[in-house]
């Protein structure tokens, strides 16, 4: 009995050391870097004490953000652009956000050599931190500051077979060189400028949901051959009326037709004709509700509908209203999906890590997340996007020499429905790339798409480069 009792307690500490070891192993090679990170972790932050911290480029060479030392060896951090980067870049103090935050430790880390390290000891210098080389666009960066400066919203543009992110812009913004004197005024303003509405501001999706509700239809087997609407400009549900946009009645129209001029009417025919239950598993599967692969802090887009919910609750959840809430970085990365013929890409915002002499560290690849559609099904809905812009609601965007658009628009009626957001999301391809894209303009007059109008500011520099 007693040696059974010394074999079971051995049993016992030889299975412990094992998961703790499984622990630390796991510990070690997914979490460190998070623990490194954290701003709150003072290993991390004593680094400063004999590192500079190291500069923030584009993707072509431009300085984003670096050290500077007054005369009187005061370090500050200082940002060439402004508020251009203020969200994606993000700040160094005050807790730290965006890239200053996820690379924190390799900026303050410094892979010279040790024969460099001497020296700069015996010169009694600080040694050089690495240097951060993004994934962002410069150009493309300005033209979606400079189309959304009337405007409250945001951009995304990714690469879609890669994650690169290109573009990443929220509005309204902040100036982080003066972010110290001012920090009161803007932590309080109500227009929020420090959140990152790209991959935190959470909108109604008005129309571009029908990308969705489309899905649905067309994996229950419906086909555009079959399909016949008689648009009258607003139907009747449960002794309510829901109207097309500006009451426009669009006549006769088959599926195609249907979603290249959004018609309403016609999305709540779809959606009463889809499977009970059949849409919330199709948004389960778009990742709503869920985790995404976004290492920013983001919020997680909402759907719910439930079996037993009002017919006019389900009518205009068919069509984008209801109580379904979207990011723009979530859309983004729904339609780098579609344009990649079903995977979906981690998002990308660094490619490598050099050391102050330029030696590349660390070079990072794309990965792909999950596939959350076929290529069948990606196939089968390009031709709806692509009519979106050939003859439908983006008509607009369909004058370019170089650039190929597929997409979806959307305006989602809020408050009392006189202000709506506009949408756009899509992608759009040249010289055999395809780049995703998700505008979003808040509180805007429901009348009008300035969507429209930011995309195509945008995709006219892109067009040219």
């Amino acid at each position: 009995m007693e040696n059974k009792s010394i074999m079971r307690a051995t049993y016992i500490f030889v299975g412990l050391f094992f998961i703790m070891a499984v622990y630390f192993s796991y510990y070690i090679e997914a979490k460190s870097d998070e623990q490194m990170n954290n701003s709150y972790n003072k290993l991390t932050n004593k680094l400063s004490e004999t590192t500079v911290r190291g500069k923030i480029y584009s993707a072509d060479g431009k300085i984003l953000a670096e050290t500077v030392t007054d005369d009187a060896g005061n370090e500050q951090r200082s940002y060439p652009y402004n508020d251009l980067f203020c969200h994606i870049v993000g700040i160094e103090s005050y807790g730290k956000s965006g890239l200053e935050s996820l690379y924190n430790y390799k900026l303050l880390t410094a892979d010279t050599s040790w024969v460099s390290k001497v020296f700069t000891d015996l010169k009694g210098e600080k040694y050089e931190g690495n240097n951060i080389i993004t994934t962002l666009n410069v150009d493309l960066q300005q033209a979606a500051y400079n189309s959304m400066s009337d405007y409250k919203g945001a951009v995304v543009i990714m690469e879609a077979d890669t994650g690169k992110v290109l573009t990443m812009m929220s509005n309204p913004s902040y100036n982080p060189n003066t972010i110290n004197e001012q920090w009161d005024t803007i932590s309080n303003d109500e227009n929020s400028p420090l959140v990152n509405r790209a991959t935190m501001g959470l909108y109604t999706p008005g129309s571009i949901f029908k990308l969705f509700t489309l899905e649905e239809y067309l994996e229950e087997g419906g086909q555009s051959s079959d399909y016949i609407f008689n648009c009258t400009g607003s139907v009747q549900v449960s002794g309510k009326n829901i109207s097309c946009a500006n009451g426009r009645s669009h006549g006769t129209v088959d599926l195609m037709g249907s979603f290249a001029n959004s018609c309403n009417g016609s999305f709540i025919n779809i959606g009463n004709s889809l499977k009970s239950g059949s849409l919330s598993k199709l948004c389960d599967r778009m990742l709503f509700n869920s985790e995404l692969p976004i290492k920013l802090t983001y919020n997680k887009s909402r759907f719910s509908l439930a079996d037993d919910a009002d017919d006019f609750l389900k009518a205009q959840t068919y069509f984008g209203q209801g109580e379904t809430l979207c990011t723009p970085m979530h859309m983004a990365l729904i339609c780098s999906a579609i344009a990649n013929e079903g995977g979906m890409l981690e998002p990308m915002y660094v490619e490598k890590i050099e050391n102050a002499y330029g030696t590349t560290i660390e070079t990072f690849e794309p990965k792909e997340y999950k596939a959350i559609f076929t290529k069948v099904q990606t196939d089968a809905l390009k031709p709806y996007m692509r009519s979106v812009v050939e003859n439908g609601t983006a008509i607009r965007l369909n004058d370019f020499a170089n650039t190929t658009v597929y997409g979806k628009t959307g305006t989602a009626q809020i408050d009392d429905g006189s202000k709506a957001n506009s949408w756009f999301i899509g992608f759009f391809e040249k010289d055999g790339k395809s780049y995703s894209i998700a505008v979003v303009c808040e509180d805007v007059p429901n009348n009008v798409s300035p969507s429209i109008t930011v995309t195509k500011e945008i995709l006219k520099i892109f067009d040219q480069m």
